[in-house]
């Protein structure tokens, strides 16, 4: 994945209770930076989200607190609901303490005039004393990393005073300023309105970067008088100080060099002293120093200046390199709010981004504002010498997923470097056209370019392409584009592939093509592919092609909820016979053993057999030469495996009375029932149990009955949830989920989602809402009412009533899942009548439709809220999200 992938799929799981995926995802912000903020904000503003994801994402401002945040925070809190999410969409806009997000607190004051949150907006607008001047605030700032807390009060005070008739005083304060205070003095000034910041912010940048090249330079110089002979020092120093210094001063160089020509006779010193007064830059400092030191005689000192020279550089390079970054970081921001035209920050940032190659900062401002129709300022990133730059440069251009890029990334996945040159694919195949740009190489007929959009097919497994690739293979084509073509289509895992593959499959296949047609099959891990490669099986003689027929196999029946078909055993045991044979196996004996470890099916004597077979496999292997330990092991487990699971077998019908005689005790409720549902799970989870399908849909179907009763404790609702797992079934997926989503207890949520992933459901399914198919209009409004089925149309089963006595007849006929009501009715507040109706199970989720600005915090039960008036394409979009 593209890490824009990544954060997306970070952001789709619940991030507030996985420290793993925390940790990975400030690792995806510190790498995209400002792109990250659609993906952060959306999730912010869309109205399926919950307050724990919004107070989440909220609470990243402290740690990544850029102005870019402003716009986002502002349009969620227009509406925001929650009085909880936005105290802290407002603590996060006051954090962030600059000029843009005091103005947006001014706004929501404005806009949102009830009591408490206007006392939330007073404590985040009254921070600072109004009596107090500017210079006040300038000095509790510039205490800096002395007093953090006196500097981030001081921050918000500019932000509140400051004006662009300020920029003089604030600008000279940055000299002498330390770490902290320079980043909030660098922010408060590029907030100020006016023309005159970006002229003196592109100054700035340039004499950064002056000094940190000059940084760069001093330190390989004086890593070559570290090692050098002090002998040659004297030379080395005068040939640098001509080429730095040759050009502006040549009189006084050229009498300098004459001077130290001349030895003994010769006195360079006054024109060294002319060049040192004249030197600029730690580079030219140093340069001048040493060489008039060394003229001088003094050796020791010059060797201390040497190493004190290191050091510094050193430092200066940190301090210099985050100076550049966050000066980087105001430019793009100013450029991309128009307040400095893209046509003179981009040539100065390309000409830097050519001459300076250590500055993530300058990488990311050049590769964020770069016009995508640049092609000649766009060819310099495949030029980058260093594949890690290249790679990190390719990840921002691909997080701005212009469609206008299409013919970079083209180019880019030519990169020698092969990890490159797939990452250009993998953001080439998330842009728009990419598709279509793809299948026009595809559909050339140039052997070059069909085998370059195949690559780009494998490489993404593009689900679009299955199609075209299934019609190529049905056509006649060389042997190598045919390979290539199976090969992509497998990497796309197309069940719908499975016949098209099995047709071409046949022993009288290059050995390469078999292998790929059978990899292809294996990779899905359908019954289909796995029934279809073991019918070809028995035509098949190539080693390779045979134990890999039948891993495939195994791999589509992964437990005993899926078994094999009985009919297919005898013809699985010829495979397995066919791959242990030293003859027709050709040394594949050892895995074709271990692949029977993933052998599920109904049939004791095929276990047994199987069994002692191996072990005189095992006994015959131990005398071979390439025995070890490990794998006497492996086999050992497996043969011990088939063994416990014959045995299991045998008294399978004796494990499922037991089960089924502890669900018939189960207590109808009290405080037994909760360790009888756990001592059933504890029944259910033993290795040696087996169940068949038959025990797993009626477990099934009373974990479905059990689900749907009314006032249970959590943990009863845990262990239902649990057994429900451990059966396979995804019929339940649906109930669970709903519990899930309900739940508000840790324990319970654990066990709900513990639950659906055993069901084979991914992170993307769980948070995935259930398709809404049946609505019903709560609206006393006959008008709106009108209005609101005109705008639904006929996508879905639609319901009416004015007044909560009709809704409720309306639900009792049968449940519904989504009602979409008023706040209040005749009858007064709607919101405990609903939340009755959700627990109740009448309907599944409640979306609000009301004029009331008063609403709530957001509960489970409630999928959003849609303020009057409103467009029915908000309503559309709502149920749609």
């Amino acid at each position: 994945m593209t890490p824009l992938d990544e954060l997306r799929a970070c952001l789709s799981g619940h991030l507030e209770a996985d420290s793993t995926a925390q940790v990975r995802l400030f690792q995806l912000l510190q790498q995209l930076r400002q792109l990250a903020l659609p993906e952060l904000g959306a999730r912010l503003t869309k109205a399926a989200s919950s307050p724990a994801l919004k107070r989440f994402i909220l609470g990243l401002t402290a740690k990544f607190d850029w102005p870019e945040w402003v716009p986002w925070l502002h349009q969620v809190l227009q509406q925001e609901s929650d009085l909880g999410v936005f105290d802290e969409g407002c603590a996060a806009l006051g954090r962030l303490e600059i000029r843009s997000a005091r103005e947006a607190l001014q706004k929501l004051a404005a806009q949102r005039t009830d009591p408490d949150r206007q006392l939330i907006l007073r404590r985040e607008l009254g921070v600072q004393d109004a009596q107090q001047s500017l210079s006040f605030f300038l000095g509790r700032l510039l205490e800096g990393e002395a007093n953090p807390r006196l500097a981030h009060q001081g921050a918000r005070g500019l932000a509140a005073l400051a004006e662009s008739g300020d920029l003089a005083a604030l600008w000279e304060a940055l000299e002498g300023a330390d770490a902290l205070a320079f980043r909030l003095l660098l922010r408060a000034v590029a907030e100020l309105p006016g023309a005159e910041t970006g002229p003196r912010l592109l100054k700035l940048f340039q004499e950064t970067l002056q000094t940190l090249e000059d940084l760069e330079a001093l330190e390989n110089l004086t890593n070559r008088l570290q090692v050098g002979a002090r002998t040659a020092a004297r030379a080395d120093l005068a040939v640098a100080l001509a080429k730095r210094m040759g050009g502006a001063f040549a009189a006084d160089v050229q009498a300098m060099q004459q001077a130290l020509s001349a030895g003994e006779a010769g006195n360079p010193l006054p024109h060294i002293e002319r060049l040192k007064e004249a030197a600029g830059g730690p580079y030219e400092r140093f340069v001048t120093e040493a060489l008039g030191v060394l003229v001088e005689g003094k050796v020791a000192r010059f060797s201390a200046m040497v190493t004190e020279a290191q050091d510094i550089s050193a430092k200066q390079q940190l301090i210099q390199g985050v100076t550049l970054n966050q000066v980087c970081e105001c430019l793009a921001r100013q450029t991309l709010a128009g307040s400095l035209p893209a046509a003179q920050v981009v040539p100065i940032l390309q000409d830097a981004f050519d001459r300076f190659s250590h500055s993530e900062g300058l990488d990311h401002a050049f590769c964020l504002l770069v016009p995508a129709t640049e092609e000649a300022s766009l060819a310099r990133i495949p030029a980058v010498a260093d594949p890690k730059r290249r790679t990190a440069c390719l990840d921002v251009l691909g997080a701005r997923e212009e469609d206008a890029l299409v013919p970079f990334f083209l180019k880019a996945m030519q990169d020698p470097i092969v990890e490159v040159g797939q990452r250009a694919m993998h953001h080439f195949g998330k842009l728009p056209s990419s598709f279509p740009a793809v299948m026009d190489l595809f559909q050339s007929g140039h052997p070059e370019k069909v085998r370059t959009a195949l690559r780009i097919f494998t490489v993404n497994g593009t689900k679009a392409a299955a199609e075209p690739l299934m019609a190529l293979l049905k056509t006649d084509m060389r042997d190598d584009l045919l390979l290539e073509t199976v090969e992509a289509l497998g990497a796309i895992r197309c069940p719908e592939a499975v016949p098209v593959l099995l047709d071409l499959l046949h022993d009288g296949k290059p050995a390469r093509l078999q292998e790929a047609l059978v990899e292809a099959l294996a990779e899905l891990a359908t019954p289909e592919a796995g029934l279809g490669l073991l019918a070809k099986s028995s035509n098949l003689k190539l080693s390779l092609v045979l134990i890999r027929a039948l891993e495939g196999l195994l791999a589509a029946f992964p437990g005993f909820e899926r078994p094999l078909p009985q009919d297919t055993l005898p013809a699985l045991e010829q495979l397995i016979t066919r791959c242990c044979d030293d003859r027709e196996g050709e040394g594949q004996r050892l895995r074709a053993i271990l692949a029977t470890q993933h052998l599920y099916c109904f049939d004791q004597v095929l276990y047994a057999r199987l069994k002692d077979t191996f072990s005189d496999f095992l006994f015959d292997l131990r005398t071979k030469g390439d025995w070890d330990r490990d794998t006497n092991d492996r086999v050992a487990a497996v043969v011990k495996e088939l063994g416990r699971r014959s045995a299991s077998l045998s008294h399978i019908a004796s494990s499922e009375e037991k089960v089924r005689a502890q669900v018939n005790a189960l207590p109808p409720h009290g405080p037994n029932r909760a360790p009888a549902l756990l001592a059933l799970r504890e029944t259910l989870q033993d290795p040696e149990f087996i169940m068949r399908t038959e025990l797993a849909k009626e477990l099934a179907d009373f974990v479905l009955s059990e689900l749907r009763r009314d006032e249970q404790d959590w943990r009863e609702l845990a262990r239902l949830c649990e057994i429900g797992g451990l059966t396979r079934q995804l019929d339940l997926a649906e109930s669970i989920k709903d519990v899930f989503n309900r739940a508000t207890g840790l324990g319970l949520r654990s066990a709900a989602k513990e639950s659906l992933l055993a069901l084979g459901l991914d992170e993307a399914d769980i948070t995935r809402r259930a398709p809404i198919r049946s609505i019903l209009l709560l609206e006393p409004s006959a008008f709106f009412r009108k209005r609101l089925l005109t705008a639904l149309g006929q996508g879905w089963e639609v319901r009416e009533a004015g007044s909560r006595n009709e809704a409720e007849a309306v639900l009792a006929e049968r449940p519904l899942d989504l009602v979409i009501s008023e706040q209040t009715d005749a009858e007064g507040d709607l919101r405990p009548w609903l939340k009755t109706q959700v627990e109740s199970r009448r309907c599944r989720q409640i979306l609000l439709s009301t004029a009331a600005r008063d609403t709530g915090p957001g509960e489970g039960w409630l999928m959003g809220v849609l303020y009057k008036p409103y467009a029915p394409e908000a309503l559309l979009k709502a149920l749609e999200s």
